[in-house]
């Protein structure tokens, strides 16, 4: 037996040496494997070691993914609820100022009832009381003239003139005023005395009366500017709250609508108070645009429209030159293309033909 035999029988002796003992290993772990298998639930339905993990893995899984949607759904029922609340404080809110702004107009109504009565009022007292000072000037006035024309007074307890006319005879027509003279300087400085302290007294009334009238008149002037004053408080009072609460409401509008666009997918159809810009020129251009709204508008809608900047001219055109080529350049062409055309023809049939 030759050292390469003997060298080949040792190798085949080693090699089974090493499957032998690959066989022992795998018995012994055979063995040392448990028999029983548990089921996921405690049972034995077969399921091994890396299947349990695989679903309690899926378990732990399920149970995160059920705790996080019962965290959100409490979250969402929070938001919720803190939403409906807000929303019944504005309802009431609201209504509350619905309410006051109700009765503030009722109140208003009423005070302009009020008003409009109490004018009415004074103005049929003013009324009344003019009348009763113009019959009294015109009795005052009587009772002057009377007391001037002169005659005796009478004594009578039952009341009416008091004083006498005195007859005219049919001769004293021309001396009227000469007997109605004498009857005055027949009277006594008594009588003329009395008639004399009768009729200032009376001038002193008349005089006491009008400047009482003028106070009260005065006093209801200042009642009525005092009233005046104390709505004009009132209304001014009612605007600055009014004007408050519509700043209130259109910030509110506008948060409102801020977190509207704040969402994902929300389109900015808003109609806010200046449109969007238009973008008429480059923001990359490095020359500075000194060109006016007409021009860059013109520019905008037409993009070959001129001056592209004040002061500098258009830019030149650029004309294409085109030399037109004569008939037998041109036959001559045709009859090249004809040529090459049909020697491809021939060399794809020598190549179908190899």
């Amino acid at each position: 037996m030759s050292d390469e035999e003997s060298y080949y029988e040792d190798e085949e002796v080693d090699e089974e040496e090493v499957e032998e003992v690959e066989e022992e290993a795998e018995e012994e772990e055979e063995e040392e494997r448990p028999t029983a298998k548990t089921t996921y639930e405690g049972g034995d339905d077969g399921l091994t070691e890396a299947e349990k993990a695989m679903l309690a893995a899926k378990k732990r899984h399920e149970d995160e993914d059920n705790a996080k949607l019962h965290d959100y759904q409490s979250s969402r029922q929070t938001e919720k609820e803190r939403e409906d609340e807000e929303l019944r404080r504005m309802k009431e809110k609201q209504e509350e100022r619905r309410l006051r702004r109700e009765q503030e107009e009722r109140d208003a109504e009423e005070r302009r009832r009020i008003n409009e009565e109490r004018q009415r009022q004074e103005e049929l007292e003013r009324r009344q009381r003019m009348e009763a000072e113009r019959q009294k000037k015109e009795d005052m006035k009587k009772k002057q003239q009377a007391a001037l024309l002169g005659g005796a007074f009478s004594t009578n307890a039952e009341g009416g003139r008091n004083f006498t006319i005195p007859k005219k005879a049919a001769t004293d027509d021309k001396f009227g005023n000469i007997v109605q003279a004498k009857q005055e300087m027949g009277m006594t400085k008594d009588q003329q005395e009395e008639q004399k302290k009768q009729f200032m007294a009376q001038l002193r009334r008349s005089i006491e009366e009008e400047k009482q009238d003028k106070k009260d008149k005065i006093k209801t002037l200042h009642q009525r500017i005092c009233k005046l004053e104390a709505d004009k408080f009132d209304l001014e009072k009612r605007n600055e709250r009014q004007t408050y609460d519509l700043k209130e409401l259109n910030e509110r509008q506008r948060q409102e609508q801020r977190k509207l666009l704040n969402k994902p997918g929300a389109a900015d159809d808003t109609g806010g108070r200046h449109p969007p810009k238009v973008q008429v020129a480059s923001k990359y251009d490095r020359q500075i645009d000194r060109r006016n709204f007409k021009e860059r508008r013109s520019m905008f809608e037409n993009k070959n429209a001129y001056p592209c900047f004040p002061g500098l001219p258009p830019p030149p055109v650029l004309l294409e030159k085109v030399i037109k080529k004569l008939q037998y350049e041109i036959d001559k062409e045709e009859e090249d293309a004809e040529e090459a055309a049909r020697a491809e023809e021939e060399e794809e049939e020598e190549e179908e033909e190899e």
